[in-house]
């Protein structure tokens, strides 16, 4: 008798931080994973890929591709159940420097995902699947300084809107929408004044964990059978702060 065959999710941005959750605990609920990241991060992300197929033989697989660039159709592409975009670029940018940066931003955030998408999308209608991309809680009301960053994001989310109508219904498209789970890396954006500000105007008074936000898209990704088109906000809320 065959053995069933087991759901494979793509997790762009996998290497680290909220990616790497997701990977996680899509792993955790018995599914196959392939990671992407881009040559900088390979090596975090073949020792996560190392960890989980130690975990369970031939369940993880490694992707390094620059989403930025054109890149042929990938070697899962036609055995693939759901794809979370998640990578992204959060540099700070404004209207004077906008041009050194504006396609490199909407190519991480836009214009990799939807190449993939597109070489995706008959495995995606024949497995009735699912497509979940990483959102930005500040949509209505941008940071300043990160010019670039938020035209790219809006516009990943303003094109999983119209994917939500384009593929349904064989594949539902969703959004999380993040707030606050760590500060990033190398941004000036949060000094300790800013960030004691923020955490006031969370109701729950904390960060949140990536595994909540990990939850979340697999709970759309994988559960949400009647859901597309939707907008799950995961930011302790911080969003009826901001709306206010």
């Amino acid at each position: 008798m065959d053995n069933p065959r087991i759901n494979q999710y793509v997790v762009t941005g996998a290497a680290r931080r909220g990616g790497a959750a997701i990977v996680r605990s899509l792993h955790d609920a018995g599914y196959r994973v392939i990671l992407h990241c881009r040559t900088s991060s390979q090596v975090e992300a073949d020792s996560l890929c190392h960890t989980l197929n130690a975990l369970r033989p031939d369940s993880a697989q490694l992707w390094v591709e620059d989403l930025c660039n054109s890149f042929p159709p990938p070697f899962f592409c036609t055995d693939i159940d759901g794809i979370v975009a998640n990578a992204s670029d959060f540099s700070p940018t404004h209207l004077d420097n906008y041009e050194d940066h504006l396609e490199r931003d909407l190519g991480s955030h836009l214009y990799g995902h939807l190449r993939l998408i597109r070489q995706c999308r008959d495995s995606l209608v024949k497995r009735q699947g699912a497509i979940v991309a990483i959102g930005d809680i500040h949509f209505h009301r941008p940071a300043s300084g990160y010019l670039t960053y938020h035209i790219a994001k809006n516009a990943l989310m303003a094109a999983m809107q119209a994917l939500a109508v384009e593929l349904a219904p064989q594949v539902r498209v969703n959004t999380v929408l993040p707030g606050h789970f760590d500060w990033p890396h190398k941004s000036r954006a949060f000094a300790e004044e800013s960030r004691q500000r923020i955490l006031q105007a969370v109701p729950l008074k904390r960060l949140g964990q990536f595994d909540e936000l990990a939850r979340a898209v697999r709970f759309l990704l994988c559960e949400a059978t009647f859901t597309t088109g939707s907008f799950l906000t995961v930011d302790g809320g911080l969003s009826l702060h901001i709306e206010g």
